[in-house]
């Protein structure tokens, strides 16, 4: 930015430089806080999952005097807690349009002609509640493995699947 901010002064000012800046590093402990808002809202109101959760955890790290803090290579180890996470970002991205793409050649995707250098976004949101590929899925089923299944059968065809859907 500094480098832009000596070629063309009159678009990048200090101002925006700063500006940006902040936006960066908001936009990182931003989407963090924004899931781990919506997973306390989803095992808070599915009770039975926050005591399948706390079970997984208990056998762990223990409980009462003898828990330990967990760690971060606990995390491997608790696969329930890491599809909690994984479906709350199916259910809540914290980026619902991903940036935007030029195609690079033309293309016909489901049917649409798309000229090559058109500007493409990919909305997440709309994909992760699309009913075909997830079953029941507006719910909040942690048991639901989704992508996950996909990318490690055939992670060729989850690129495949999501180009599809998109447009």
């Amino acid at each position: 930015m500094l480098c832009l901010h000596k070629s063309q002064p009159e678009y990048y000012t200090d101002q925006i430089i700063k500006g940006l800046t902040l936006i960066l590093l908001m936009s990182r402990t931003d989407t963090s806080s924004i899931t781990l808002e919506w997973a306390m809202f989803n095992v808070l109101n599915h009770p039975y999952i926050l005591n399948k959760a706390k079970v997984e955890m208990n056998n762990l790290l223990g409980h009462g005097r003898e828990q330990r803090i967990m760690d971060e290579s606990d995390i491997s180890k608790l696969p329930y807690l890491r599809s909690i996470i994984s479906e709350t970002l199916q259910l809540y991205p914290p980026g619902p349009l991903l940036a935007p793409h030029f195609s690079s050649g033309d293309c016909t995707t489901v049917g649409f002609d798309i000229p090559r250098d058109t500007i493409l976004l990919v909305n997440v949101w709309a994909i992760h509640r699309d009913p075909k590929p997830w079953e029941d899925a507006k719910s909040f089923k942690p048991e639901n493995l989704g992508i996950q299944i996909i990318w490690q059968e055939h992670p060729r065809k989850a690129y495949s699947f999501v180009s599809q859907v998109v447009w």
